[in-house]
């Protein structure tokens, strides 16, 4: 059952909200119809929202491995049809066919009508056991939309870590980033879950935003996945928070509320966007951008 918990409105004024739902799913590597099915069940229990949002890849599953052809996925693809669920938006994760190259992880977020915003993981993780960069084309832009009056951006899961993308969407107006991740338990469980919780935290407090984290649960190709999907409101205090298991959670984001505390006090409008240009040396983002084309190419990068 859906867990539901609002967030608290500070002073007496018309309210505007934004309802999201988390869908933790457990999706399986290349099976995309019974993955649809097991999204499609969780998005109905979840009830009437604004934004429901599924993992990274919940539609074909995380297999540290290409997909196959058959199973890449377009964002007008017929097959996604079982989640039009009348009226709201809803966020899914796909390895996206590209004509060009390498598929992009993808994640949509899918309105009525089937119309959307697609957002491409800008880092696709370039170390083992992920090795995304020999299976993702990296996404180029980050951008905002607005859904049901609210301003709202994805950030997917590696990108996190890198925190100029949370701050680029942040500074282009996001008022909620959806955070879709697939993340494992790995060799130390319990660091994995201290850090995306540190990153998540320092996300809400100093970009003053909503920050709808949804990770998937389940064993796929191998691996643990361990779930904790939770809402950060932009003090960093949790809305609504799940377990391992496949579930669904409500929250309620008061973006009256977020939008008085941006007026007040305005970190973002103060933030010096004139001196960044110069502020990077060309022989840093040279050798950034050779490091990441060498991964790209899977070749070990030279050392300096």
């Amino acid at each position: 059952m859906a867990q539901r918990q609002p967030a608290e409105l500070t002073r007496p004024e018309e309210p505007c909200t934004l309802r999201v739902g988390l869908l933790q799913a457990a999706p399986v590597f290349g099976a995309v119809d019974d993955n649809v099915a097991h999204l499609a069940a969780l998005r109905s229990e979840v009830g009437p929202v604004d934004l429901a949002v599924a993992p990274e890849l919940s539609l074909n599953g995380y297999g540290f491995a290409r997909h196959s052809v058959e199973d890449l996925i377009t964002p007008h693809d017929p097959r996604l049809a079982p989640l039009h669920q009348g009226p709201g938006t809803v966020g899914i994760g796909f390895a996206e066919e590209n004509p060009a190259g390498l598929p992009w992880n993808s994640y949509l977020l899918m309105g009525d009508g089937g119309s959307g915003h697609v957002q491409h993981k800008i880092h696709p993780v370039s170390y083992a056991p992920w090795n995304e960069h020999l299976l993702f084309e990296p996404g180029t832009r980050v951008a905002v939309t607005e859904i049901a009056g609210a301003k709202v951006a994805t950030v997917i899961c590696n990108d996190m870590w890198h925190p100029a993308v949370p701050w680029l969407a942040a500074r282009s107006g996001a008022e909620v980033l959806v955070v879709p991740v697939a993340s494992i338990d790995g060799a130390d469980p319990a660091g994995i879950k201290r850090t995306w919780r540190t990153i998540l935290e320092h996300t809400a407090l100093l970009l003053q935003c909503y920050v709808v984290f949804v990770n998937r649960s389940g064993t796929d190709s191998g691996v643990r996945f361990w779930g904790g999907s939770r809402v950060l409101g932009p003090d960093g205090a949790v809305l609504a928070e799940l377990a391992e298991e496949p579930n669904t959670a409500v929250a309620d984001l008061d973006l009256s509320a977020l939008r008085r505390l941006r007026e007040d006090v305005p970190i973002l409008a103060e933030s010096r966007t004139d001196f960044l240009g110069s502020a990077i040396p060309p022989s840093t983002a040279a050798g950034a951008a050779a490091h990441f084309a060498a991964r790209l190419a899977g070749q070990e990068p030279d050392r300096v």
